[in-house]
């Protein structure tokens, strides 16, 4: 019996240690960009594509949010989205799903990046762990591996689609309707200049 409290409250506080160590996305984003800062040489071009997670909507959102804190860190040379999707429908590739490390470097190189950042985001519990990975094009050698345990909000709840991350996408087009009773539209997330398709719900976007 006392082995069994000792293993359940042991089992405890490794959770609440788990979770006190989470941050937010965007501070994901922002100790990643600078972690990379201090493995990769300035003025490096970097393009970022290749990120897994149970949704499409979520990949792209990250790829996008990720690529504008790279641009907005100043360091680096960022190959513009708007290559990198005339690319991929060229090559018949997915942006946001599974692509091999080899098609990787073939796309890197034929953007003329330098560097691939990928990686991945996975639900364990309440908690999302963010895998950020760096690749240098030109020999497969790997720069970096940035990873943080991220805490669950509603941007992420609302791009896996449900509160389990069951791997369903969101349903964000339905109209929504404000305290008054009037139709809205839904609203579509704008981040800098990357072109973002992902639609959030309208909450997001209230005072």
């Amino acid at each position: 019996m006392r082995k069994t409290l000792f293993i359940f409250y042991l089992t405890q506080l490794v959770v609440s240690a788990f979770s006190q160590n989470a941050i937010s996305l965007d501070a994901g984003f922002s100790s990643g960009v600078k972690y990379f800062e201090g493995r990769i040489a300035g003025g490096t071009r970097l393009v970022v594509f290749n990120f897994k997670s149970s949704s499409p909507q979520l990949s792209e959102y990250i790829m996008e949010e990720l690529t504008v804190y790279f641009v907005n860190n100043g360091s680096f040379n960022m190959v513009d989205r708007s290559n990198l999707e005339l690319l991929q429908r060229e090559m018949a590739f997915q942006l946001s799903g599974e692509v091999s490390d080899e098609t990787a470097l073939s796309i890197g190189k034929k953007l003329g990046a330098q560097t691939i950042i990928s990686g991945s985001i996975e639900l364990f519990g309440d908690l999302f762990k963010l895998r950020i990975r760096a690749i240098a094009v030109e020999n497969a050698t790997i720069q970096g591996i940035y990873t943080a345990n991220i805490q669950r909000d509603r941007i992420l709840t609302s791009l896996t689609g449900n509160s389990n991350s069951g791997g369903n996408s969101p349903q964000n087009n339905n109209p929504q309707s404000s305290q008054n009773g009037n139709t809205v539209p839904s609203q579509s997330s704008q981040t800098g200049n990357s072109g973002s398709r992902v639609s959030l719900p309208d909450y997001l976007f209230s005072n």
